[in-house]
């Protein structure tokens, strides 16, 4: 029996390939909807991705996106309506490769890469996504950010700092949108043994010992205990809550 409640129709997951975005989209089939989601180089992941929900009973599709190019992400939001007909889930779980140092350290490159893939990238998703939520009778929208909005961490502004604009971007939709019956959260995420924390390379007293020390858990999160609150909220059982930004993050911003 599902857990969580879903109408007919489809779940988007932007960013269904990695290490979090997989655990979402399989559980959003185990609870009885389809699913299109997007990758952007690892087809082998995506193609897993896909036989796991079609084990569960579910069709999915999965496309090759760059958030940047907003016609490519209005493109996959047309596709997956005219494939499944109403959209009322849209996830935002991609972002890129942290690097993990002081703010005046970072080359304005790798700044202006990152605030432009969380910022515009989130923008574009939302431009091509509430239509299709309003015209199929509203819906929800929930966007993984970080924990470090809530409690920095030093050298994380690279992370904190654009996930803040992708918050209050949430924030507007949330308050706009609901009379259209569209709501808007954000799972802040705190560490997870998956994703993206896996790959930061960080010493003794780095970064990853700096967060685990104010963990009151004292334990990284599972993949499944981000899931689970990312698909509650996305779902019908979230119905009354709107422009909330939850933290997973075993009490490290309490």
């Amino acid at each position: 029996m599902s857990m969580y409640r879903f109408p007919k129709g489809a779940a988007l997951v932007f960013g269904g390939s990695g290490g979090l975005g997989s655990g979402i989209v399989e559980l959003l089939s185990k609870n009885g909807t389809d699913v299109a989601f997007t990758y952007l180089n690892n087809k082998a992941a995506a193609e897993t991705n896909i036989v796991k929900v079609e084990e569960n009973g579910q069709k999915a599709t999965a496309k090759s996106v760059d958030l940047l190019d907003a016609e490519n992400v209005e493109d996959f939001v047309n596709s997956a309506r005219e494939e499944f007909g109403r959209i009322h889930s849209v996830v935002f779980a991609t972002g890129p490769f942290l690097n993990i140092l002081p703010l005046m350290d970072a080359k304005p490159e790798d700044v202006y890469k990152t605030l432009d893939t969380d910022i515009k990238g989130f923008y574009h998703v939302l431009r091509a996504v509430v239509p299709a939520l309003r015209e199929g009778g509203g819906g929800s929208i929930t966007a993984l950010t970080t924990a470090a909005i809530h409690k920095y961490i030093s050298t994380d502004a690279l992370s904190s700092v654009p996930k803040s604009g992708v918050q209050h971007l949430c924030t507007a939709i949330a308050r706009e949108e609901g009379p259209n019956g569209i709501r808007a959260n954000c799972v802040a995420v705190g560490l997870i043994a998956v994703g993206l924390s896996q790959e930061i390379e960080s010493p003794p007293g780095g970064i990853l010992d700096q967060w685990m020390q104010q963990v009151a858990l004292g334990r990284p999160g599972a993949p499944n205990e981000l899931s689970d609150a990312v698909v509650f909220l996305a779902s019908e059982n979230a119905g009354y809550i709107s422009g909330q930004s939850l933290p997973v993050d075993g009490g490290y911003s309490a």
